[in-house]
């Protein structure tokens, strides 16, 4: 049995992160969290990322937002993503493009800083700013990117990110335009809570035996001043006679040493009605900057069913590699 500290934090800091032992005991330092919280431009870049993430998902996937595997460390993160499907959706989300009428579509002045056996890492221009993109081999990232440049040709649009390696005229117009406002105010004002939720996204998988995750970014609520925070709403969906395992959700994403800093928050919109919000748990910081809604709920999946004719082949071995994640978080 591992008895020492550096064990014991390595075997939780695998809750959050999905690492093998030897990569989660790796990371850990004596002087620093076992989760570190990334300087300011990071957890900026890291905050639009979770974003573009959770829009970018389109189908089911075997691990929240289909990421398998996230390492965070001090100043980067690297996301193990699931299938070539789910990466192909991530990186045409995130890969700059510029459209005739003067709008920019992904992430502005995002590049491609290097491509390895390992994987892609991407960047944004003049900021102290790094993710890793792995969990598939070198040729099928560069047959996603050469896909991703053949859909821009044939929208007539200019991929931004094969261009400079500064901002172009057009990042620039756009981001002094669009990002520099009361709403990016607000939305980096609650960044901790996004870039946290991905350095943790394990942990709905490790820790809850939903069969499907999803979310989106909420709109302000009543009972907050302004915008209020940023608001997650994270959808658990389960599969009938499987129980949430609620409370051992809220206890990871409160830890004190591994979670984040938020508390139960009672406040519940009056428009709402109770039974509709039964089984949420919303979760808050003190200084109301971010918010985490957490919706249970119970679905009858049909294509989940061994029988299903109607799931298509990847929904099948979908399907198995659910089946598989929720006996085995429910046996442990």
């Amino acid at each position: 049995m591992r008895r020492d500290r550096i064990s014991r934090l390595a075997d939780r800091r695998r809750l959050y992160t999905n690492e093998t032992y030897d990569q989660a005991r790796s990371q850990l330092r004596p002087d620093r969290q076992p989760i570190p919280t990334p300087p300011t431009d990071q957890l900026h870049f890291e905050a639009v990322l979770w974003h573009e993430i959770v829009d970018s998902r389109g189908d089911f996937t075997a691990y929240p937002f289909g990421i398998r595997r996230v390492r965070p460390r001090a100043d980067t993160i690297e996301l193990e993503v699931e299938s070539e499907r789910r990466a192909n959706e991530i990186l045409r989300r995130i890969l700059p493009s510029y459209e005739p009428d003067g709008e920019v579509h992904g992430v502005p002045a995002l590049r491609i800083r290097q491509r390895t056996e390992k994987g892609i890492e991407v960047h944004q221009c003049g900021r102290a700013t790094s993710a890793w993109l792995t969990g598939l081999s070198a040729r099928a990232w560069k047959r996603i990117e050469a896909e991703a440049l053949d859909n821009i040709a044939e929208l007539a649009w200019r991929p931004l990110w094969k261009g400079p390696a500064d901002w172009s005229e057009e990042e620039l117009a756009f981001e002094q335009c669009w990002n520099t406002g009361e709403w990016t105010r607000n939305f980096r004002a609650g960044a901790w809570c996004s870039s946290g939720l991905l350095r943790r996204v394990a942990i709905f998988h490790t820790i809850t035996p939903a069969d499907y995750v999803s979310g989106y970014k909420g709109l302000g609520i009543r009972g907050y001043d302004g915008l209020g925070p940023v608001r997650w709403c994270l959808e658990l969906d389960h599969r009938r006679g499987v129980h949430y395992r609620q409370q051992q959700l809220v206890d990871a994403l409160t830890d004190p040493e591994f979670g984040l800093p938020v508390t139960r928050a009672h406040h519940l919109d009056p428009i709402y009605l109770p039974h509709e919000t039964k089984n949420w748990i919303r979760l808050d910081d003190e200084a109301r900057t971010g918010l985490i809604e957490l919706r249970f709920t119970t679905i009858n999946y049909t294509s989940l069913q061994p029988d299903s004719k109607k799931a298509a082949p990847h929904h099948q071995e979908m399907a198995e590699t659910i089946r598989a994640r929720v006996e085995a978080v429910l046996a442990s």
